[in-house]
């Protein structure tokens, strides 16, 4: 794999990086039976596609970004 190629799965350290969380917190989201992972023997892996739409789906938007938010999405998609 090449320094530009995007890795298919995450490791638990890429997670608590990205999250920027301890590796303990990080190794308690495998925990969770809402987030993506996968267990490989001892090694954790976590699929990168369903974990950044985990993070969309818990991630707080107050309202008005939200709105906002979709009407950009909108005038993007209707040009």
């Amino acid at each position: 794999m090449t320094k530009n190629e995007v890795p298919e799965f995450l490791t638990v350290d890429d997670v608590k990086n990205y999250l920027k969380i301890s590796r303990g917190a990080a190794y308690g989201l495998t925990h969770r039976k809402d987030f993506p992972s996968c267990r490989f023997g001892g090694t954790i892996r976590i699929p990168l596609e369903p974990f950044l739409h985990w993070v969309a789906l818990n991630t707080y938007l107050p309202k008005t970004l939200r709105e906002a938010r979709t009407a950009k999405e909108v005038t993007v998609y209707g040009s």
